[in-house]
């Protein structure tokens, strides 16, 4: 499949969305503690979905507790990384585009390297680096756990061998119930390292997307995201709520519930209906005053599902989902 064709003319979005690269709350926790002595800057752009957001505020945590200086504006940082969207042809060429204006900061900046991450990435990789030779470096999910490493290499002088793509959802067993035992085959961005995670926040807002789980098992004609996103797995319960505890911490009074498929949420686990029972604990969490659930599939939504989000501590649970 080829590249969505990068149109230099028009540059205002991707420059709106270059300038929107928060960094203003760093939320490490869990006992990770950031390195005192600075690697260097990077500021994270964001394109996509909310899914999107929680991976990059997960590297944006990798990086901080490795010494990094998270900026607001990729202008004023040693390395712009992009996390592009790649599902639809408008989202792709907004990711070229916000690639091809980083890289216009090399010569008018402080930036030093550009760093392609993200779905499209993960797609298309070598075919990406390839036609966008303005980027420095496109990696894939499985490199997000030592990013540090890699865009230190980056600004030494480096161009680390960009990302093949394969289909992810050969990394795991057809059968969901027998994933968990081979979870370490691919990277799940978003899921943390269990219980030790780290997250920092990019923004301010009063709510926040929270990932359940990754992939997703259905083979629907017009989406490719099971391909690169892989097969579906879960979060553990005890991994949701210990970050739905700190989100409460850092002023968050929404969680907006993300995955590919939440209505499969638990049949990796052996519990179908474990989204009924995690909810009302989510509800529970203190400082939380609303739970949303989306990304909900109609052909999985069962009555028992939409019965707990209906009744799920009143005036706590938003009574709709996405």
């Amino acid at each position: 499949q080829q590249v969505a064709d990068p149109a230099r003319g028009v540059r205002g979005h991707a420059r709106t969305l270059l300038g929107l690269a928060r960094s203003a709350r760093h939320g490490n926790y869990s006992g990770v503690m950031p390195s005192p002595s600075s690697r260097g800057s990077v500021a994270l752009v964001t394109l996509g979905c909310t899914r999107n957001e929680v991976d990059s505020e997960e590297l944006a945590g990798r990086l901080a507790a490795e010494g990094w200086t998270l900026v607001d504006d990729a202008a004023g940082a040693d390395v712009a990384l992009v996390n592009t969207c790649g599902f639809v042809e408008q989202a792709k060429k907004d990711s070229i585009d916000t690639l091809l204006e980083a890289a216009d900061l090399k010569e008018t900046g402080r930036t030093k390297a550009v760093v392609a991450v993200g779905c499209l990435a993960e797609r298309y990789g070598q075919t990406l680096a390839d036609e966008l030779p303005d980027a420095d470096a496109v990696l894939g999910f499985d490199s997000y756990r030592d990013m540090s490493s890699h865009l230190t290499a980056i600004l030494g002088g480096a161009r680390p061998a960009s990302h093949v793509p394969s289909d992810r959802r050969r990394l795991l067993p057809l059968s969901p119930v027998d994933r968990s035992s081979a979870a370490d085959a691919g990277a799940l961005p978003g899921h943390g390292d269990g219980e030790q995670f780290v997250r920092s926040r990019l923004d301010a807002r009063p709510w926040a997307p929270l990932k359940i789980a990754s992939g997703c098992d259905r083979r629907c004609s017009f989406c490719a995201i099971p391909m690169f996103r892989g097969s579906f797995v879960s979060r553990r319960p005890t991994d949701v709520i210990a970050e739905a505890r700190w989100l409460g911490e850092q002023g968050v009074r929404e969680l907006f519930l993300v995955s590919e498929n939440s209505t499969s949420y638990g049949k990796d686990l052996g519990d179908l209906r474990l989204l009924e029972t995690l909810l009302p604990e989510l509800a529970a969490v203190e400082g939380v005053d609303w739970v949303r659930v989306s990304y909900l599939q109609p052909a999985e939504t069962r009555p028992t599902l939409l019965e707990a989000i209906a009744r799920v501590n009143a005036g706590h649970q938003v009574a709709y989902g996405d």
